[in-house]
């Protein structure tokens, strides 16, 4: 059974809203001959005061790559260090490069525990932001998460729906042959698995 929920992941509306601007002149994919040049992309780490951040950046990246429409670039390649997601990135530095996009973001956790990641895709030969949106959620989510995140990428520059959320249910094995033990499992699109405990509604 394959299933798309966000799983307790809100986004802020307003935010959303108030992030997100569309560039003038979009980022575009050139398809010729029936072979599709990848985009360029600049994935930075997202700040954040633990290792959090990094990891999400990177099951961006894997995400993005695989679908064979995003070529992430090399971060050794990078001249700008983000030290403000919310500022202005310096866009001659990335063009430099050949990023033609740029994502940067930001993970941190609230009072209540939960943690709030906020993203922003720029454009970097247009000069503009090409969308930018903030989730909260339990830590233990932080996949997922990253996972949306890519998605939401994937939709603003190819236009079409994102698959990098999409999960498959199924039954795992374990145990000798005679004392076989059974276990409702979850894997995501990338491979990852994890068990499903039947109390743990929000995480399954």
């Amino acid at each position: 059974m394959i299933r798309r929920t966000f799983l307790g992941l809100m986004a802020s509306a307003g935010t959303a809203a108030a992030l997100s601007t569309q560039a003038d002149a979009a980022v575009e994919i050139n398809i010729n001959k029936g072979n599709v040049q990848p985009l360029p992309i600049a994935i930075t780490d997202f700040l954040s005061n633990d290792t959090m951040g990094a990891q999400i950046s990177q099951v961006i990246a894997a995400d993005l790559q695989r679908s064979g429409l995003f070529a992430p670039i090399n971060k050794q390649a990078f001249i700008e260090k983000i030290s403000d997601p919310n500022a202005q990135p310096r866009f001659d530095d990335w063009k430099a490069i050949n990023a033609q996009a740029l994502l940067v973001g930001r993970v941190s956790r609230e009072g209540d525990g939960r943690l709030r990641a906020e993203f922003r895709l720029w454009d970097t030969y247009a000069g503009a932001q090409m969308t930018g949106q903030q989730f909260f959620t339990q830590p233990e989510n932080w996949r997922r998460l990253a996972h949306i995140i890519a998605d939401a990428i994937y939709e603003r520059v190819t236009g079409e729906k994102g698959y990098f959320d999409t999960r498959v249910v199924f039954v795992s094995e374990s145990g000798s042959k005679t004392q076989r033990v059974r276990q409702l499992a979850i894997m995501d699109q990338d491979g990852f698995t994890s068990a499903c405990s039947p109390t743990a509604r929000i995480s399954c």
